[in-house]
């Protein structure tokens, strides 16, 4: 029984492969990316590295604002 499924995964896996390069072609056909190297793709990626950075600030000033506000609650001991 073991050698059925291992002779069946091999063309199942190759099979699934190719469904995943076709649906893959048609993505990427349909959504192009600009190229990294145009005006239009520089000016994404600083807007994305701008917002990763806001991101990664907001979140550090909710952990602080909710250490401060622990801090007051308890009276500055923990």
């Amino acid at each position: 029984m073991r050698d059925i499924v291992l002779a069946l995964a091999v063309p199942l896996l190759i099979c699934a492969s190719g469904v995943y390069a076709a649906c893959d072609g048609w993505w990427r056909r349909r959504h192009p990316a600009p190229a990294p190297h145009s005006h239009a793709g520089r000016r994404l990626a600083a807007e994305r590295a701008v917002a990763d950075a806001e991101a990664i600030v907001a979140d550090r000033y909710a952990i602080l604002a909710e250490a401060e506000r622990s801090a007051a609650r308890f009276g500055g001991q923990q």
